[in-house]
């Protein structure tokens, strides 16, 4: 398996954007157009995962001197359950060594009706070593979600929401507005 760069201009978008819009709710996503355009910036990038040349979805990430962070995450359906999400983290994990890596996951909550979901999802990322920090955030839709960092390491839990602002500049707080909570 390979990661590989996505420019403004790739025959991958459509598919990314496809697969974006299916498996992210509408409350968690960022406009795909403003995605797209601060990938002409150093600080965020689209890579695809392909398995020779075959397409398997994507990642986007967000970077700084501080922190890199893993904003959204797909593998296509008809390739989940295969083993390429694991790959992709290891992908991930080579890309960015020696920074922080993080990301954020919804947390369990009894009462949510995708529980099981969220459980799977930490039990998932905690198997390709990523774990909870010592903060979570509330975020748009009321909506509380773990900050894991590979092998536990932890930025400065500003770290985080001074990313989204660098990045999506006064986009960030209309659009995804974070609060952050120490444990």
């Amino acid at each position: 398996m390979t990661l590989r760069l996505v420019t403004a201009n790739s025959n991958d978008l459509p598919k990314i954007k496809e697969l974006y819009l299916k498996a992210f709710p509408a409350v968690e996503r960022v406009p795909f157009w403003l995605l797209k355009k601060r990938t002409k910036a150093e600080n965020a990038e689209f890579c695809s995962l392909y398995e020779d040349d075959k397409w398997l979805g994507f990642i986007y990430t967000l970077k700084n001197q501080e922190l890199v962070y893993v904003f959204f995450l797909a593998i296509d359906p008809a390739n989940r359950s295969k083993g390429y999400g694991s790959g992709l983290m290891e992908l991930v994990k080579e890309r960015y060594a020696g920074q922080v890596i993080g990301l954020s996951a919804e947390k369990e909550d009894e009462q949510a009706p995708n529980n099981e979901e969220r459980k799977r999802r930490l039990k998932f990322y905690a198997k390709n070593d990523f774990f909870p920090t010592d903060f979570y955030t509330a975020e748009k839709g009321g909506v509380d979600f773990e900050f894991l960092t590979y092998q536990k390491k932890s930025p400065r839990p500003q770290a985080y929401p001074e990313l989204m602002r660098q990045v999506l500049g006064i986009w960030q707080k209309f659009i995804l507005p974070i609060k952050v909570v120490e444990k």
